[in-house]
This record gives structure tokens, sequence and C-alpha cells, in this order.
């Protein structure tokens, strides 16, 4: 029986081929059709596989797994300490290895060229562990992760290697400045590795045994069990489990909580399985981004899929007379149905293998068209997963596209059939399935554009946001002077020169120095102690952020100081401890009370204490859309140890961009060596800080345009098609007197009236699952009124459009030549 249903299916996709082969304009329109929501919904899924799913070409990759905490009063994880690495890695018997990571900015220097690249502190058995071997020389070894500063070698990336050794295969054995210090190039990584995370691709590795010399701003972290900022990946032992390793690590949680309660207590432990790119404490905000994208190109092909139905269903009815002879001879219409299914399928898989080949590029027109932020990775490679879902997604629109116009053209009477009756003067009316369809689109892409109103129009909100500081005139460029070796009176009077260097540069207004860029997402949060009015124990006022700034910061950035003063070069080391405080600050920690002179502490309830000496006026720190939050200024020259980068902030009279090569020469001149990073316009940071929710509503808005196209096509076809059936009723309303003013309203009125009943169902649609985008809008609801009318205005008005094309065509039809058609 198995075989005659293999020896029916080759019958019909061999019948079905010759079949699309006859009517090659309809099969063309049919798989691009399917091709454009095919291909979309492969380079998605491509994303999801390479984020959540892929794992890493390595042997045994199934016994990797990422390792984090996971603390009492948060819902999300966070990463390890050194001394909980060290305890790990020592008490946990599960693991075959433990391994620890941290990426970091270095900057590098090949014959006196010098850039900042990405860089990671790892393991001496990181490579090992991963199961990575090198593509040239050879990776680290555990004795070179022993002694503090004995070992300057690194591995470099395949990309690093091409780019900067011109792919020298001598390269092994060559030495390298890095952060100032002589590195020997070790080993070249294979080409497809760079690291475990995607969006984050290092190129350069060391061993933490050089932590002093590769980061040593993170000396002092290196002791303290309370730093969270270690990666932590581990190889289970051959026949352990996922959940023996979760069972040891919570063992091992509980004895570290009990020895440490002040940094540990209730903080426990997460394992879960090393597939995807994304590390575990980023995946609460990947996941609903994923889950969003993966729905768009769903719903995009869905309407394909409808579009193609109602082709097929037109064509159904071309070939009612075939049906009805085969009928009249014996055929079953589960058969018949069959065969039409073997072709829609036919047409399904076409589109799919069209769909593969679009995937190749759609990345880099979502990425050009879309604006796709540089650490969203599209171009990543299908592997049998993704083929795997290709042929499951061409099977499922094969089905869909194809069931009901199979359903429908096998209904009929084989005398209607056999006498080529079997739809004629039905119309509309008569097709109330490709009415449905049409329903279908439009709804459907009514949501789509809906969801990207809501978001464009929450860019809009967020746009007019008055930031609090001025990003019109305003440029930057930053550097790290520890990662040069500075000391710090090298430093001091490096800062110094260079304010003075650029302050003279014509078109310059003011120039300052800053740890931090607002809005570069990266304020730091300190616990913040105030000493009670009647005396006492001081007492914890809440975590505030904090950004050490020079004298000059708050004109440069056109701030306004509302009371007090501002730093100034008598605020030095040693001095009285001086901050300046911004408004919300003031009204939540000292209410009526009078702010100036008041003092806060930063290191706990004794001290030492800074005194406030100025009010600045609130701004945004890090996103435009965050809640008042309490900032504190620390002057420099009091904090030259807390500032491991440095931004130069400079106010121009005119067109910022233009200053910034006179800015980096002068940066240059005083240090060639030194790299320099982030450099731009505070208006172009400003959008940058919006990339993701700008990509997504630029996403939304391409997808949605695709889908009113695929929907105008679709009404576009059903009354043309309708036409050619009324052929014979248009003539016999205009012989009976009916203008072409009339006849062109009846279907224009049709049209409309499909599109009217797919706005309704689409708003009532939209009106439920928009509700789940609430969390990524902002100043507007989920239900905002004008987004739904003027989308609902957009779609009638394409409705018309759609409907009036083929109606004009039915006004010009001659009496004469319609009364004879049949």
């Amino acid at each position: 029986m198995i075989r005659n249903l293999l020896q029916d299916l080759l019958k019909d996709l061999r019948y079905g081929s010759r079949a699309l082969a006859r009517t090659p304009g309809f099969t063309l329109v049919a798989v691009l059709a399917l091709a454009l929501g095919v291909g979309a919904n492969i380079s998605i899924f491509s994303l999801v596989n390479a984020l959540f799913l892929k794992p890493l070409p390595v042997k045994d990759a199934s016994s990797l797994v990422w390792l984090t905490l996971r603390p009492a009063e948060s819902s999300r994880v966070q990463a390890f300490s050194w001394p909980d690495y060290v305890d790990y890695r020592e008490r946990a018997g599960v693991f075959e290895g433990l391994i620890a990571y941290d990426p970091i900015p270095m900057a590098l220097s090949v014959n006196g060229e010098p850039e900042r690249i990405e860089g990671q502190l790892v393991t001496g058995d990181y490579f090992s562990v991963l199961g990575v071997a090198p593509s040239l020389g050879r990776v680290f070894t555990q004795a070179e992760d022993r002694a503090a500063g004995a070992a300057p070698v690194a591995v470099i990336s395949s990309a690093l290697w091409k780019r900067r050794f011109g792919s020298d295969p001598s390269t092994p054995g060559r030495v390298v400045i890095l952060n100032g210090q002589a590195f020997s190039v070790i080993g070249v990584a294979p080409e497809w590795f760079t690291g475990t995370e995607l969006g984050r691709p290092a190129e350069i590795w060391v061993p933490f045994a050089m932590q002093a010399q590769a980061a040593p701003s993170m000396t002092a972290m290196m002791t303290q069990r309370g730093a969270s900022w270690l990666n932590v990946i581990g190889r289970l032992k051959p026949g352990v489990t996922l959940r023996q390793a979760r069972a040891a690590c919570d063992v091992i949680a509980r004895q570290i909580a009990e020895e440490n309660p002040a940094q540990r207590r209730g903080t426990g432990a997460a394992v879960s399985p090393l597939s995807g790119g994304v590390h575990p404490s980023n995946t609460g905000e990947a996941l609903p981004i994923a889950a969003l994208l993966l729905a768009v190109t769903a719903t995009v092909l869905m309407i394909s899929c409808f579009n193609v139905a109602n082709m097929l269903l037109a064509r159904g009815a071309a070939r009612r007379r075939e049906i009805g002879v085969r009928l009249a001879l014996g055929a079953t219409r589960g058969r018949l149905v069959r065969q039409f299914l073997a072709e829609s399928t036919l047409l399904a898989l076409l589109g799919s293998a069209a769909g593969l080949l679009m995937a190749a590029w759609v990345p880099d027109v979502l990425a050009a068209v879309a604006d796709l932020p540089s650490d969203i990775p599209l171009a990543v490679s299908p592997d049998a997963r993704v083929l795997a879902f290709a042929l499951g997604i061409a099977l499922l629109a094969g089905l869909l596209a194809g069931l009901a116009p199979s359903l429908s053209a096998t209904r009929r009477d084989v005398a209607p059939s056999l006498k080529d009756e079997g739809f004629a003067g039905g119309g509309l009316r008569r097709s109330r399935l490709q009415g449905l369809l049409v329903i279908g689109q439009v709804a459907l892409s009514l949501v789509l554009l809906v969801s990207a109103g809501l978001f464009l129009r929450s860019l809009g909100k967020a746009a007019r946001i008055d930031p609090g500081f001025d990003t019109s005139t305003t440029l930057t460029v930053s550097f790290d002077l520890r990662t040069q070796g500075y000391s710090k009176e090298r430093a001091r009077v490096f800062c110094r020169d260079l304010i003075e260097r650029v302050s003279a540069l014509p078109g310059v207004r003011s120039a300052t120095l800053a740890s931090l860029v607002p809005m570069s997402g990266r304020m730091i949060g300190m616990e913040a102690f105030a000493p009670p009015a009647g005396g006492g124990e001081a007492v914890a006022q809440g975590v505030v952020s904090t950004n050490i700034v020079r004298p000059g910061y708050f004109r440069t950035l056109g701030i306004p100081l509302l009371r007090g003063r501002d730093f100034t070069a008598q605020d030095l080391d040693g001095a009285g401890g001086v901050i300046i405080v911004n408004e919300t600050l003031a009204r939540r920690f000292f209410s009526d009370a009078e702010p100036i002179g008041q003092r806060l502490s930063f290191d706990g309830p004794n001290g030492p204490w800074q005194e406030i000496v100025g009010i600045a006026r609130d701004s945004r720190y890090d996103e435009l859309t965050e809640d008042p939050r309490s900032f504190v200024y620390l002057p420099q020259m009091q904090n030259e140890d807390l500032m491991p980068e440095l931004a130069l902030i400079a106010s121009a009279g005119g067109d910022p961009s233009r200053l910034l090569p006179a800015v980096q020469r002068e940066v240059r001149a005083m240090d060639p060596a030194l790299p320099v990073f982030d450099t731009g316009t505070l208006a172009a940071m400003l959008r940058q800080r919006n990339d993701k929710q700008q990509w997504i509503s630029h996403l939304l808005t391409l997808f949605g345009s695709l889908a009113l196209a695929l929907a105008a096509m679709g009404l576009y076809g059903v009354m043309a098609y309708s036409v050619s059936l009324r052929t014979h009723e248009i003539g016999v309303r205009m012989a009976l007197g009916a203008t072409a003013r009339d006849v062109t309203r009846l279907f224009v009125r049709e049209g409309v009236r499909l599109s009217l009943v797919g706005i309704a169902a689409g708003g009532a649609l939209a009106l439920a699952l928009t509700q789940a985008l609430s969390s990524m809008l902002f100043g507007v609801t989920p239900t905002d009124f004008l987004t739904f009318a003027g989308v609902a205005a957009l779609l009638a008005a394409v409705a018309v459009a759609a409907s009036w094309l083929p109606a004009r065509r039915a006004a010009r039809i001659d009496p004469m030549l319609a009364l004879r058609h049949e």
C-alpha cells in the first residue's frame, strides 16, 4: 500500500510540474509571492537559530553549559565574581573543566599603528575546554595562567590576523604592543571562532595572569566577592546530566552563601545549555525581540499564502472542465484534492528554494533599509536546522495555500462542469472563499501596519524629549590612558594640555573631560549614605548614578546650575571632598531642607564625606525614556583613580562634525600611540541610543508595506477575476442603460466592502495583539486612536485604488462584445 501511495505521489508531482510549466506566468508570480514570505521567515529563523539554538561546532558541544548566579531579589541572572569562580572550580566535581572570560577593550599597536580592539581575558584552559584548536600556532597552557605578569602571550582572531598581519603564516612569535606592553602572539584562532557570544566578536585573547597589564582598572575586582563581572562556562563530565550539574551547583551556592552572607545571602546558581550566542543574562531582552520578528514574518507568510490561494482558486475555476471530465471518469474527490495539493506543494518548494536564495541577501537589505544595529547580526550561516525549517515551512505553505482552493475546486457537480458553467455569472457573491481570503489579507496587513505605526509614534515622542543638554553643537572623542600605562601625574598633565589645545582650536567655544558621555548607556551606580539630622549612624538613601567631570562640564554641555557653584581648579585631591547633585536627588534625599552644604558618602556609613556645593538641572543620562533618577557629579581631580576611560567633550560654534578631524589630530599629536574611539557628535550618539527601537520600527514598516502590497495585489486580482466572470452581466447592465460610472461604482463598492470588513476584523485583532508591545512603547498606548485611524484610512485608500483599476476596465467593455461573451 505504501508503495502504491508513493507511486501515486510521484505521478501527482510529475503531472503537477507539467501543469505548472504550461502556465509560466502564473507559476512565476505564485513562486515570487511565496518566496517573499518564506525568505523573510528563513532569514529571521537563521538569526533566532544563531541566537538561541545553534551549538558551537566543536566535539560534544552538548556538554557545554553556562553558569550564572541567581540573586534572590532579582529574576535576572548575573555574572560571577572571581572568588565565586574559584570556589565553583575547586568544589564542583561534575565538570571536566570550568573556564571564565571577560570582554574588555584593548589598545593594540602593530608596526606603530594604534587601534582599539575588542579583547577578552580568559583562563588558561579556555580554548581546550571549549574544544577549539588553533588554525595556526598554539593556544594557552594552564602554566601560562598561574604567575601574575609572567606570560605576556596572546591568541588573535583570524580576522585580525588577515587585517593587521596580512595572513602571514609566520605571525606566531611576533611581538605586538598591547596596552603599552609587549605581548607575543602564539596562535591564530580558527576563522569561525570569535568567542561564544554573537554580536560581541573578540579579536584577541590574553590569559588572566596578565590582567594587571591588559585591564589595570580591574585589579581591585579580582578580590571582591560582590563584584559580578565574570562569564563562566563549564564542560560536563561524561555521563553527568544537566539536572545533576544543577543540583551540585545548588549545594555550592548554599555553602558560599553561608560563608559570605553579606554578599551572597539567598544567591543560587543557574546552569543552562550553551546553545546559541546569547548570554543568559541577555536572554530576557533578546527573546521578546526574537518573538516579535518571528510573529511578523509568519504574518507576512500567511498573507503570501492567502494571495497564492486566491490565484489557485481562479486557476481552479479555469480548469473546471478538466475537473468535470476526471470526476465523470471515476476520479474521487480525495484523489483530485491530493493532485491539487501536490501542485501547491511544488509551488511552495520552488518558493522555498527561491526564499533560501533570497535569505542570502535579505540581511543586507534589512541592514540598509531598517538601519540594523551593529550588535544584532543577521548574516548568519544556515545549518541543517535552518534547512529543515525551510522544508517544513514549504510544506506548511503548500498546505495553507492549496487546501482551501483544492476543496473548493472539486466541490462542483459534474454536469455544470462539463458544460463549462461552473462559475458563470457568480462574481464575488459566488466566491465567498475568495472574499474571506481578501479579508484575511487586509486584517493581517492592518495588524502589521498598526504595530509599525505605534513604534513610529513612540519614536516621534522620544525624539521630542529635551535631553537636558546641548546636542546640536557638541562632539566627543574617547580614549583610555590606563591601557597605555600612564601614571597619575602624566595623565593629569595630558588632560590639562589636551583641554588647552582643543579650546584654542578655531570654532571651539569650550572643552572639558568626563569619565562618561551622556547617553552612553554606561552610567555607574553607587549606594549613597547621608548622616541623619539628629546625629547617629548614617543611613542609606538609595542608589545614585554618577559621572566624574572636570570644571567646565556644565558650561560645555549647556546644563544650567540652579544653585551653588561649579567645580574649580582648587577642588584638588586632598582638599575637602565636593560634589554637585541634580534636582531629583536634592528633592528625594533632603525634601524641604537646603541641599547646599549637606554631605553624602559613597563608601559606606562611615565616610569619607562629600559636601554638596551645587545643584544642576535634571537631564537624561542613559535613556531618553528613563524615569527621573538621582545623579551625582564628582570632580575629576579628586577621583582620578575611578576613571579607566576619558571622553573629551567640546562645544562648537557651528557644525561640530567639521571639528572632529582637528580634535583627533590634537590627540594624535600629543600621543601617536593612543587609540581613540566613540568619536562623533552627541546628536548622533543620541540617535544610536534608540537604535534597536528604530530598527524594529523600520523593520515593521518594511514588512507592513510588503503586506500592504500583497493585500492590494490580492484585492486587485479578485476584482479583476470578478470582472472577467461577469462580462456578460456587465453587457446586460450597460444595454439596459447603466453608465460607465455605474459599473465602476458597482465594483469599487464590492472591493471596498471586503476591505472594510477586513479593516474591522484587523482592528479587533490589533487591539488584542498590540497589548504585548506596551513595554516597548513610550508616550503611546497600544490602543492609540491616531495610529489606528491613520492605518485604517491608508488601507481604505489602497482598497479603493485596487478596486478602481479593474472597475475602470469593466466600464470600458463594449456592450455588444459583452453580450456575446460566454
